[in-house]
């Protein structure tokens, strides 16, 4: 029998309990890895590790918010505790909220949408860092959003963050350079999970904000499924990207997707 891509790693995936972060669990999983599943959802996250166990893959959900300190130092020591070693980190736990124009904004709910979406991912890769570079190997995948380069009138905090986590990922590659860890960017497009509800659930009609783009994309049913989206995911963690560092990869690049689906053979 083949030997998995990902046999004898251990992959972090945050934001695990649904959505993109489920389906990334569930492809790492099925390509060898073991995984260690954290999200706030700990029912959520407790029934995905339980899935996968049952398919034969080892797996351990970790409950924990990313914007604690503490508590992503509990997630890591976790995957070390059981599996001793740290390959692939996913920073995919994100929120979307406050969506509403900056001067009606609650500031609390403004500031943790940036310690969720960009200082939770550099909390986790801090963690891991040492862990991979000691190793001499390690990929760290940030999913950002085309939010990062866009403008959006309402989603404030989720534009600025995701931003800052675009930079703060080409800095960390050039750090990373000649270590054999790596650190990139995917923007997945706009994915039918619940953040994307949530976006369509917010009543617009007595403001300045306008999100008909997202209406039109689920209505015409052009949001991308999480399972397509853990298939770059896999590809990015993969052996395929071994020479890749900083990078920004887009779901609109269609030559890098013909790329993904020859590769992994879909």
């Amino acid at each position: 029998m083949a030997r998995k891509k990902l046999q004898g790693q251990v992959a972090i995936i945050t934001g695990g309990g649904r959505g993109i972060g489920a389906a990334a669990a569930t492809r790492l999983a099925q390509a060898g890895a073991a995984v260690v599943v954290t999200a706030r959802s700990q029912e959520e996250i407790e029934a995905l590790a339980s899935r996968l166990r049952q398919d034969g893959a080892q797996a351990i959900a970790v409950p924990a918010d990313v914007s604690d300190p503490e508590q992503v130092e509990e997630v890591v020591e976790s995957a070390l505790d059981q599996f001793g070693r740290v390959d692939i980190l996913v920073n995919n736990a994100g929120v979307i909220w406050p969506v509403e124009e900056l001067a009606e904004t609650d500031a609390d709910e403004w500031v943790y949408n940036i310690y969720v979406n960009m200082i939770g991912p550099f909390l986790m890769a801090r963690n891991v860092l040492p862990l991979m570079l000691e190793q001499g190997y390690g990929r760290i995948l940030n999913i950002s959003s085309g939010a990062a380069q866009t403008p959006i009138p309402g989603l404030s905090a989720y534009c600025a963050a995701k931003a800052g986590l675009d930079m703060w990922t080409r800095v960390l590659a050039l750090e990373l350079t000649g270590t054999g860890v790596t650190a990139n960017v995917l923007y997945p497009g706009m994915v039918d999970t619940d953040m994307q509800s949530d976006i369509r659930s917010v009543d617009t009609s007595e403001s300045r904000l306008n999100f008909d783009l997202w209406h039109r994309a689920h209505a015409e049913g052009r949001l991308r499924s999480p399972q397509e989206v853990a298939g770059l995911i896999y590809w990015l963690v993969g052996p395929w990207s071994r020479r890749f560092n900083g990078q920004v990869f887009h779901d609109a690049d269609t030559e890098w997707l013909a790329q993904v689906r020859r590769d992994l053979g879909e």
